[in-house]
């Protein structure tokens, strides 16, 4: 009987062992996809809070942002093109401001309008952004062949307020949009993945006035995770490293001459429905601590400290169509 169970025994564990391994060794193809005439709604909400300290003095802000977008593939084109229109369907804005000044407004309200009146202007370019509209073009290797319906969008900007029509305006240049989208759809890896295997990519995000930060992230697939009903692959985001860049010809009266800032928090999460093609929902908090040197008038000022926390997260909203 001892016997029995010796020789039985090797069997029990080799099962495992190979049950085990097509677990972990397992690769999966993570891709996006674009079927014609699927339609995705989806609610991103943007958090921020930072402190400046200009010569020893804190000047703080918050803001906090809510946009649902929408996402439609249309039907091939002659030439086999693909057109899909990205759509701004919602708007909401909470602002406050040193010197105890707050900012509210939301696209869906009859006038959508600012109370504040030294900061009324704001209201016009809010409507603007809520009502961006534009046609992405793929070609049929699902590259970004073209971006279609911004002429309008930058008609609307140039009737702005001077004090926000570069920055909205250069945010909606098909160049901008373009690169964008192929950011966006661009962080999954071009060959197969296993469980535990990271990926890398730099990430640039413009934060208005001729100003950018551009990330350093790592994407690590951690396997399949069910959710409800569904089955969806569970991606870590890390934030490793963080930039900041200032056009030399930004609106801004102050110049940034030198930055050194870190990213002291960065972790975040993408859900991905891999049968779809698209992302499910994302999350992630960074927070950045360093130094930035101004300039005003050609004087350089001394060395000012920022802390920055950015929180953003992003939910399908309606069921994929």
């Amino acid at each position: 009987m001892q016997n029995r169970r010796i020789g039985i025994a090797p069997w029990g564990v080799a099962a495992l062992v190979l049950c085990s391994s097509s677990t972990v060794w397992a690769q999966v193809k993570l891709e996006y996809k674009f079927p014609e005439g699927r339609k995705l709604v989806y609610k991103t909400t943007s958090a921020t809070h930072q402190i400046l300290t200009i010569m020893g003095n804190p000047i703080e802000t918050e803001s906090k942002e809510t946009i649902i977008t929408s996402r439609t593939v249309g039907k091939k084109r002659s030439d086999a093109s693909l057109p899909i229109e990205e759509k701004f369907e919602s708007l909401t804005v909470d602002l406050s401001l040193p010197g105890g000044i707050s900012v509210a407004y939301d696209s869906k309200e009859a006038n959508g309008k600012i109370d504040h009146p030294e900061l009324a202007f704001l209201s016009d370019a809010y409507k603007v952004i809520s009502q961006i509209a534009y046609t992405v073009v793929l070609d049929d290797q699902k590259k970004v062949k073209a971006v279609e319906g911004t002429e309008k969008l930058l008609e609307k900007a140039d009737k702005l307020n001077e004090m926000v029509k570069s920055s909205i305006r250069s945010r909606l240049e098909a160049s901008k949009l373009r690169q964008q989208f192929e950011q966006t759809h661009g962080n999954l890896p071009d060959v197969l993945v296993r469980r535990g295997e990271p990926w890398e990519r730099s990430e640039t995000v413009d934060i208005g006035s001729g100003q950018t930060l551009t990330f350093r992230r790592k994407y690590e697939y951690l396997g399949p995770e069910k959710r409800g009903d569904a089955t969806v692959d569970k991606i870590a985001v890390t934030t490793t490293d963080v930039s900041y860049a200032m056009d030399a010809n930004a609106p801004s009266p102050l110049k940034v001459t030198k930055s050194d800032l870190k990213v002291e928090e960065g972790d975040g999460e993408i859900l991905f429905d891999r049968n779809g093609g698209f992302v499910v929902s994302s999350k992630g908090k960074t927070r950045i601590k360093g130094t930035m040197t101004f300039s005003a008038g050609g004087q350089e000022l001394p060395p000012s400290d920022l802390d920055l926390t950015i929180d953003m997260s992003m939910e399908l909203v309606e069921p994929a169509q």
